[in-house]
């Protein structure tokens, strides 16, 4: 695995590094300190995995410089680390295309479940964040039934099979996921849900309208 690591602070990086080091201990760490280091080097390695990058940092121009960089390496998935935990800020990278987005707060256990739904294909915005995303978004349009939750297709995919009622196992076979990742989409569909559990998650599910009719509850 080959990750870009973009950030103009030095602590910062080798503190990453060292994450990094835990979730593979084969990653390839590539860095970058400045912006014009960052687009050259998107730009030159066509075998880049991931990419993590400080939207604050100087020359980045904030958000209008992701698409840049989104330019210059169209099929890695970018994930935005930051210092700020804005929910508008959140908002505004996911859609511009960014494929997630980590607080700089959080723990090496939280960055590595983090990377790992990021790298299966997966969107991934804070638990806590995401709730409040959502209660603002229902707030916002209170009649719509909740029906734009923040869940990414495979976690739509996921909760489909919920509905049916299979298990974690089962749902990994049918999906060819590894049972680990299936477990992670599965607790996003409870966060972004507000489930407690499975049942809890195809009941809410089918009150707002995100399940086929009389899909039944397991």
């Amino acid at each position: 695995m080959r990750i870009l690591l973009i950030d103009d602070h030095r602590l910062f990086r080798e503190a990453i590094a060292h994450v990094l080091t835990a979730f593979d201990d084969k990653a390839v760490l590539l860095e970058a300190g400045t912006a014009e280091e960052a687009i050259d080097m998107a730009t030159h390695y066509h075998d880049l995995d991931l990419i993590l990058l400080d939207l604050n940092m100087p020359g980045m121009g904030g958000l209008p410089g992701l698409p840049k960089l989104l330019a210059s390496a169209p099929t890695v998935p970018i994930v935005v680390v930051s210092g700020s935990a804005n929910p508008n800020d959140v908002c505004d990278v996911i859609q511009a295309g960014a494929a997630g987005f980590i607080p700089k707060t959080s723990s090496g256990r939280e960055m590595s479940e983090a990377l790992r739904l990021v790298l299966s294909g997966d969107i991934y915005v804070p638990p806590a964040l995401l709730a409040v995303i959502a209660a603002g978004r229902e707030a916002q349009a209170p009649d719509a039934q909740g029906t734009d939750m923040p869940l990414t297709p495979r976690q739509l995919e996921v909760l489909l099979l919920l509905g049916e009622g299979l298990s974690n196992k089962s749902i990994a076979r049918r999906l060819s996921l590894s049972e680990g990742t299936v477990k992670l989409h599965v607790n996003a569909v409870l966060r972004g849900l507000n489930a407690r559990n499975r049942t809890g998650a195809v009941i809410e599910a089918n009150r707002r309208g995100l399940l086929p009719r009389n899909q039944p509850a397991t």
